[in-house]
């Protein structure tokens, strides 16, 4: 009898994992380039948290808003940009999600770099931190210039590099993308 119920939940379990997807891309400076349509380099100003539904659910997500004062490196003028992400807490009330960057790289005065789209089905949330976790990037002065933080092998940004080796980076994923389309 332990036998069949102990082949049972492997079969199970089997089945579950078989039919589980990735959610988890893993995404070079060239496919975040082609994914997103902003990248923001600059402060965070403001960080809040708000509810939205999110594609037909009728349980409310909270997001956490952040907003970035800087310059689009896409397109190398000024913007100041609000996006979000799920998972935060508000009214006393937190969700996490596996997804969520950690609160240290969007406290208010950080200096930055964010990939960002816009997003549809997410009820009143228009605009998303691109990979989550893996779409902002920590920023330091350094005597040899201004550094943004690497997160390591299929990060958009894989090692720390100096930001004009990254505008140089991004320009030519600009240039790669314009020529696919």
């Amino acid at each position: 009898m332990k036998l069949s119920r102990l082949l049972v939940s492997f079969a199970a379990v089997v089945a579950l994992v078989g039919t589980t997807v990735a959610c988890i891309e893993a995404l070079d400076l060239n496919k975040m380039v082609s994914k997103t349509d902003a990248c923001i380099r600059g402060t965070v100003t403001s960080v809040h948290t708000g509810t939205a539904t999110v594609n037909d659910t009728t349980e409310p997500r909270i997001f956490t808003f952040v907003t970035i004062e800087g310059e689009n490196l896409y397109t190398g003028k000024p913007e100041t940009m609000e996006m979000a992400f799920m998972g935060g807490t508000h009214q006393g009330v937190s969700q996490t999600f596996t997804t969520m960057p950690a609160a240290a790289d969007y406290r208010v005065g950080n200096k930055v770099v964010a990939f960002s789209s816009k997003v549809e089905g997410w009820g009143t949330v228009d605009r998303c931190l691109f990979a989550g976790y893996g779409g902002i990037y920590r920023e330091i002065a350094t005597p040899k210039g201004d550094v943004v933080l690497g997160r390591g092998q299929d990060f958009a940004i894989e090692k720390n590099m100096k930001i004009s080796d990254l505008k140089v980076g991004i320009s030519k994923a600009i240039e790669a993308k314009k020529e696919s389309k």
